[in-house]
């Protein structure tokens, strides 16, 4: 059944990120979320004066 094949990669892939996310953050490689937002919005804004209207 290539479906639950399929499924059963891709539900793998998902537990796989989320023990590397959990991991992550038990060992405190994790950053403020303020400070990703505020690095985001800077850079969306950046490329907002660059782009053609």
């Amino acid at each position: 059944m290539a479906i639950n094949t399929d499924l059963d990669r891709r539900l793998a892939a998902v537990d796989a990120a989320l023990a590397q996310g959990i991991s992550d953050a038990d060992a405190g490689r994790v950053k403020p979320a303020e400070d990703v937002f505020g690095r985001l919005e800077a850079k969306y804004k950046a490329l907002a004066v660059k782009s053609p209207k």
